[in-house]
């Protein structure tokens, strides 16, 4: 069987699920590491459904089946699920059961539920546990049924580590190192299992190119009080590499040899480890006389707050980044009336752009070009098929960002080249108020983001209108372009903003068929001031690039709202017109003009 269309694959599949007696077996995108965007190799659950996603997983039956994602992806899932055979679940909706929950619905008694453990977190296989108790169903760990039907299947990434210069770094590995074992002390344990790669870079001051847009390498990082031992494929490591770890007293190890090096530890060793990000395979393999205590990972935490190097790196490299959008943005007002300009050509514009930027390393995600109605789906990719022209007609939504030496950046504008309706004036006018209301909060220490996150949706309520997503993330140090612990959200969130960190603030509306809107910024947190009640912190916005004023309803900004916006434009022309040309700086000018009531 070629196993080329869907239909295939799940029939092939099912043919596994047959061999092994399994009633259900789940697919998904991870890698052992739970990471957000996992290398090809791991797109297991992008391969048998078809949806293209970043979050998703899909769970197939002998008759069926479906695939759950968030809100979204809720639009394009419904798309490219047609035919599929299997239904779409809404995660994270009041009515919509969770995996774990179907499935013990769904499955009879004693079924066998198959997965590769590799591609599950410890956390998920104690959910199915759970749930499975009362039904006897057993779930099995051990077979990989992809592999054997996906007949191309990339192989694992290869790709060379290279060292972050103390310049960009801030601070040493030593250092670091050294901090992790105080933690230890603290925590009374014996070794901390470390199996998030953003993770592992930045304790070891290191970055890899397994992926496309985040520069982190397959690795795991076992630390004690007498050992600090990476475990990674050593063809990766060249000598400079291999030389700068040694020095900082980094011993090195096969990838594949990490569970041989917990099961070599004395029992009762009390081992701290991450259960949302580490594989259950690996942790169902670890002898039973190992205590571990399934705690967040000490170092996300850590990097969360930048140093005053990262954070003068960060800025320079967001002006940088500014600029390349400055150039980009005179790029679309000369070019779309001719009617040459499609979606799959401004990203590549965009992308050429920010290479020629001092430290571009590569895009830190796939651009989100989406004219009219593409603008909608929150994650849309274009595509040969799918891309198509920018005209005077409708909005045009770009979110883009760059890795950097010094740094990560996300950035989203939207524009307009013609005329928009009154509704469309609206939309666009709010969420600029929605972004404004969150900059200039002033809000107390120990507040999360789960707090601040209505002050931005808030002004959208007002209106009937929500976003499926959240309102921000944190940003990496040339690392992740999502990055916790910290964002705004409804979700409860257990982590206070503190001065260091970074966030993004991007407030949108989304209409299903008609066109999204979103402008993005990254911030600062920054203390305010400290007075008999206590210490407050605000936010200083980062990015730099001007946000387009010719679509505003100016009469729905307040006084204040419109002095915020003129001052950052100011600002903006104050500091992006070194490396532009006089042409690009007259642009600039006049899209920085002030804007009055």
């Amino acid at each position: 069987m070629s196993n080329n269309t869907v239909a295939e694959r799940l029939s092939a599949l099912r043919k596994g699920m047959n061999t092994q007696q399994f009633d259900a077996y789940i697919v998904t995108n991870h890698d052992p590491h739970s990471s957000e965007y996992s290398v090809s190799h791991w797109l297991a659950r992008q391969w048998i459904s078809g949806f293209t996603g970043s979050a998703g997983t899909a769970v197939v039956t002998h008759d069926g089946g479906g695939l759950w994602t968030d809100g979204r992806y809720y639009i394009q899932a419904e798309e490219q699920l047609q035919g599929s055979g299997l239904d779409l679940f809404k995660a994270k909706l009041a009515e919509t059961p969770t995996i774990p929950q179907w499935l013990a619905a769904t499955l009879p008694n004693r079924a066998r539920v198959g997965v590769d453990g590799r591609s599950i977190n410890q956390e998920f296989y104690l959910e199915l546990q759970t749930a499975f108790s009362d039904k006897g169903i057993e779930i099995v760990l051990e077979h990989d049924l992809i592999s054997p039907i996906w007949h191309d299947r990339p192989a694992r990434p290869n790709a060379k580590v290279f060292n972050h210069d103390l310049k960009y770094a801030g601070i040493s590995t030593s250092e670091k190192v050294q901090k992790l074992r105080e933690y230890l002390n603290e925590q009374q344990a014996q070794a901390l299992l470390v199996s998030t790669l953003d993770d592992v870079m930045w304790t070891l001051n290191i970055r890899g190119g397994d992926t496309d847009y985040c520069p982190v390498s397959e690795a795991y990082l076992l630390v004690s009080q007498d050992s600090c031992r990476l475990f990674i494929d050593n063809a990766k490591l060249d000598t400079e590499v291999i030389q700068e770890l040694l020095k900082h007293g980094v011993n090195l190890h096969q990838y594949d040899l990490v569970t041989a090096a917990l099961n070599l530890l004395e029992g009762q060793s009390q081992i701290i480890y991450n259960a949302r990000s580490t594989d259950s395979l690996l942790i169902n393999r670890i002898k039973s006389e190992l205590a571990l205590i399934d705690l967040p990972c000490v170092i996300t935490q850590l990097k969360a707050c930048k140093s005053a190097i990262e954070l003068s790196n960060m800025k320079e490299t967001l002006r940088r980044d500014g600029v390349a959008m400055v150039k980009f943005m005179h790029w679309l007002q000369q070019q779309v009336p001719s009617g040459q300009v499609t979606e799959l050509s401004a990203e590549a514009c965009l992308m050429g752009l920010r290479q020629q930027q001092p430290g571009y390393i590569s895009d830190s995600f796939r651009t989100i070009a989406g004219f009219g109605k593409h603008g909608a789906k929150m994650h849309y990719a274009a595509n040969e098929n799918s891309s198509v022209s920018i005209n005077e007609s409708e909005f045009f939504l770009v979110d883009s960002g760059g890795q950097f030496l010094g740094g990560t950046t996300d950035i989203t504008r939207t524009f307009h080249f013609g005329n928009p309706s009154d509704k469309e004036r609206r939309d666009y006018t709010l969420v600029l108020k929605a972004v404004i209301r969150l900059t200039q909060s002033r809000f107390l220490k120990g507040a999360t983001g789960a707090n601040l996150d209505i002050l931005a949706r808030g002004v959208l309520w007002q209106y009937g209108i929500d976003y499926k997503c959240g309102t921000g993330h944190g940003v990496g140090m040339c690392l992740n372009v999502h990055e916790g612990p910290q964002n705004f959200s409804q979700n409860p969130a257990e982590v206070a903003l503190e001065p260091g960190m970074v966030i993004t603030n991007e407030p949108g509306v989304y209409r299903e068929g008609e066109y999204g809107i979103r402008i993005e910024n990254i911030m600062q947190v920054v203390e305010i001031e400290e007075n008999e009640f206590g210490t407050f912190y605000g936010f200083e916005t980062i990015t730099l690039a001007p946000i387009a004023t010719n679509i505003l309803n100016i009469e729905m900004l307040t006084n204040d709202e419109i002095d915020w916006l003129n001052n950052y434009h100011q600002q903006c022309m104050n500091l992006l017109a070194d490396g532009l040309s006089p042409q690009e700086i007259a642009w600039l000018k006049q899209a920085t003009q002030p804007i009055s009531a």
